[in-house]
Formats: structure tokens, sequence, C-alpha cells
């Protein structure tokens, strides 16, 4: 059996053979999703971006928002950045971390050197006290984090000018996503849970976005029960490109009720909600599911082997071919660990995806003549600082 270094190294090997990854094709149906920036000991993000199944890498967390216009959010990307932080113009010590050396530099080679798109996440599961009470809010928050982590060279110009925080430096994201998983004892008002984020959205789409259409993307990742408490309300007044909807912690509606054939599964209630009342009825709808049993530790029956994913992958991207963006894999670091046949889970998945759609025929078996062909499970507990 070959350790997980040798395999990850074997893959990266073969990652770095190919300089140029294909550029993103956001109508594609074979598109993968990595979420990164939350695991213990996580490899870096550049890593990620060098393995050739991912075409999309989200990083989470922004993970407190401002409570008020001029003030600033809190950040969390576990080991990549120090302690740090900005303080705010009124002197305020915030939890924006200020010191992630690495997170700008990966992010450029991501783009321009494996043609990644790489997209920043929003909310998280912890905290859990984030809300956006007033559009003013709501619209401001979209313009600080277009001025921190959008285009230098766009407006607001005078951001940089004014020596406004940029934590990754130069470095620009291709879009925001909505990972909103509020939940509060005592809510400070009734629709607190999803007041503000259409309002956000159509800022980033209408104000912020139009001169860049087609290259600034919007993402949200609801939960898989619909209508989605956060982001119902947003999908169905704002135009959202991709749902990366979470079949996990939701046993009822989790890819393993798909695999199991049964009713409660909601891939196809995800599909409807979105063709007949969303805002973008185009907007395309991928499976979530956990890359190991480490990335759902509450509901590990989710976690489905390859050869499960490909029944379901098949499935759906087949029943709804113009629908079906891909698969979203919560997350990096558990992906690596997750090593069958010297592969990790990310390769059999991009396999199986690209399958369906071909119409070719899929196996995960090892090849006979490696003699090291008993796959490996997810390696030891990872813990995170945040769970999707």
């Amino acid at each position: 059996m070959r350790s997980t270094t040798f395999a990850r190294a074997a893959a990266l090997a073969s990652a770095l053979a190919t300089s140029v990854s294909a550029a993103f094709d956001a109508a594609a149906s074979t598109n993968v999703v990595m979420y990164w920036g939350q695991g213990s000991n996580q490899i870096p993000l550049l890593e990620v971006c060098q393995n050739p199944s991912v075409d999309v890498v989200v990083l989470g967390f922004i993970n407190e928002f401002p409570t008020k216009v001029g003030g600033y959010p809190g950040s969390n990307f576990a080991n990549a950045c120090g302690d740090e932080t900005f303080t705010a113009p009124d002197g305020t010590i915030t939890h924006l971390k200020s010191h992630c050396p690495d997170i700008g530099p990966a992010i450029t080679s991501c783009q321009t050197t494996y043609g990644k798109k790489v997209i920043l996440s929003l909310g998280g599961a912890y905290p859990t006290n984030y809300t956006l009470p007033t559009t003013a809010i709501s619209n401001y928050f979209a313009e600080f984090l277009w001025g921190a982590f959008g285009p230098i060279t766009s407006p607001p110009a005078s951001w940089v000018a004014a020596g406004s925080p940029r934590p990754f430096g130069s470095a620009v994201v291709d879009g925001f996503d909505f990972d909103i998983e509020s939940d509060m004892a005592s809510p400070p008002f009734s629709d607190y849970k999803s007041r503000g984020y259409a309002d956000m959205i159509n800022h980033f789409k209408n104000v912020l976005y139009p001169t860049a259409a087609g290259t600034y993307y919007i993402s949200g990742a609801p939960q898989c029960i619909t209508p989605d408490s956060h982001l119902d309300d947003a999908m169905l007044n704002a135009p959202f490109d991709f749902l990366y909807v979470q079949f996990y912690n939701t046993p009822s509606c989790s890819a393993r009720a798909a695999y199991n054939g049964l009713s409660t599964f909601t891939f196809d209630s995800w599909v409807s909600r979105v063709t007949t009342l969303s805002a973008n009825k185009n907007a395309k709808v991928y499976l979530g599911i956990p890359a190991g049993t480490d990335g759902a530790p509450y509901d590990t029956a989710s976690y489905l082997n390859t050869t499960e994913a490909n029944t379901v992958i098949s499935e759906y991207l087949k029943k709804y071919p113009s629908t079906f963006g891909g698969v979203m894999l919560w997350e990096a670091t558990v992906d690596s660990l997750n090593i069958q046949c010297s592969q990790d889970y990310a390769y059999w998945i991009k396999k199986s995806l690209n399958s369906a759609y071909s119409g070719t025929a899929y196996t995960d078996k090892c090849p006979t003549t490696t003699s090291t062909a008993t796959p490996t499970p997810t390696g030891g507990v990872i813990w995170f600082w945040q769970l999707l």
C-alpha cells in the first residue's frame, strides 16, 4: 500500500506535466469545485490549483460581517494566515487577517498558470451570528469586498490610494460565494437568516460587475432542503451563476438518500426551483458532496465511495444536461488524504463526470499490473476550523 505522501507527490507530478489547464467553462456540466481554507494542516492553495481535476477553488471564509457602514469584516483561512489583523480607520482592531503571505501569489498562479477560477466565500458555519440588517450595510459590504479583493483598476479606484485593506495584495478573485449558515438563539430580527443577501448580490451584479459580465461570478452553497431558509429569498430575487447545494449534513436529502433511491433526495426540487422561479433560470446546480468521511464528520453516511458517486453523478447529469453543473467537494485537505489507486477523490469524480457526459464507460478499478492497488480510505480524523 502506497503512503498518502507518495500518492500526493505522484498526483502533483502528473499535474505539473501540463503547465496550463483548459479554460474554465461556466456552461459545462463537468466542473469540479473544491473548497479550501479550513483544513487542519491543510495543503497549500497552489497545490489545489495544480490538481488537473479541479476547475474552481472556493476560499473560505470571510466569516464575520461588518455591523455598520465603515466597519470591517473578519476572515479565517486557518493556518494560511498569521495572527496579524487590520485596524479600522476609527482605531478598532478587527478580525480581518492582514498576513496571509502565500494566498495572493497562489491566486494569481492558479488563474494565469493553471486556468482555475478562484472565488471567495462569505459566511461558513462558525461563528453563526452574522447578519445584514440594512440595505445600506449590504451595499457597503459588497463595495468593501470589491475594493479589498476585486480588480484594483476598477472603481472605487480610490480604494488603494486611500490605503484601504488588500488582504491578498494585488491578487483578484473571480467572484463571491454565499455559504450562509447563520443561526442564533436570540435573533436580532425575524428574517435575519435571509435579509440583505439579494440586495448585496444585486449590488454586485448591477453596480459593480456590469462592465465585467461573464468574468466575475456569484455562487451560493445552500443546504439541500428546499426552500433553503438562508438563500431562497436571494435566489428568487437576485441572479446566482452557480448553486453548490450541500447534499450532506442533512440525512433526509443527502447524497446517500440519492444512492439509496429515496424520494427525499432533492436534486429534482432544486432544478425545478431554479428553472421556474429563480432570478437566473439558467443558473447551474451542483451536486455538493464530502470528499471523504472526514468532510462530514456528523453525517459520515453521506460520503459516497467512487462507485456510488458515479451512479448518482451519471443519473443526474444525464437527466439534467443543461442545468447540472458538476460536483462541489468539501474540502481540499480531505480530498488530498482520500487516495485510491494513487489518485485523490477529485480525480475519480472528474473521471465520472467526463464519462457520464461523453457516454463512455467508467471504471474505478485499480490497474491489475499495480501491486499496490488496494484502495486507501480517508486518513485519520481531520479537525476543521469551520465546517461547511
